[in-house]
C-alpha cells in the first residue's frame, strides 16, 4: 500500500487531469445537476417524507444555517407549490432557477463544443455583485431563524 502522501498527491494529479478533459467536465457539471435534483427526490421518497436536519450547523448550535429549509423547498417547487417553497428558503427560486440555466448552458457548450460556461463562472465578480448576494444570504438567514421562533 504507498503511502498516503502519495496517494493524495496522485489523487490531485488525477483531479488535475479530469478538470484539463474538455468532454469530462462537462459531463461531471451536468451530471452532478441531475444527481443532486435525484439524490433529493430518492432521499425524500425514501424516508417518507418526514424531514429531519441534516445540518450541522444546527444540530451544534441550534440556530438555523442560511441554507436550510432548501431541500425542502426544492421538493415544494418541484411538486409546483412556489408560496410553500418560498415559504420553506427565499433562495430556492433563484437557486433552482440558475441550476436550470447551468443545466441547459453546460449542455448547449457540451453540444457546440464551446466553452463559454466555464469562462462565465471564472470570472471575478464586482465587488457590488458580491454585497448584494451576501446581503441576500443575510435576509434570508434572518429569515430563517424568524421562521424557527414561530
Amino acid at each position: 500500500m504507498p503511502p498516503k502522501n502519495t496517494t493524495i498527491k496522485n489523487s490531485f494529479k488525477l483531479l488535475y487531469r479530469f478538470q484539463q478533459n474538455y468532454y469530462a467536465k462537462y459531463l461531471l457539471t451536468i451530471l452532478s445537476i441531475v444527481g443532486g435534483y435525484f439524490v433529493l427526490i430518492a432521499s425524500d421518497s425514501y424516508t417518507h417524507h418526514q424531514h429531519h436536519t441534516v445540518c450541522f450547523f444546527k444540530l451544534v448550535t441550534g440556530i438555523p444555517c442560511p441554507g436550510c429549509g432548501m431541500g425542502r423547498a426544492t421538493l415544494a417547487l418541484l411538486q409546483g407549490n412556489i408560496a410553500q417553497s418560498f415559504y420553506f428558503n427565499i433562495l430556492c427560486i433563484p437557486f433552482s432557477l440558475g441550476m436550470m440555466v447551468s443545466f441547459c448552458w453546460a449542455l448547449s457548450d457540451l453540444l457546440q463544443h464551446k466553452e463559454s460556461f466555464y469562462r462565465f463562472i471564472r470570472r471575478d465578480a464586482s465587488i457590488y455583485v458580491k454585497w448584494v448576494l451576501f446581503g441576500l444570504i443575510m435576509v434570508d438567514w434572518i429569515l430563517n431563524i424568524m421562521r424557527l421562533k414561530n
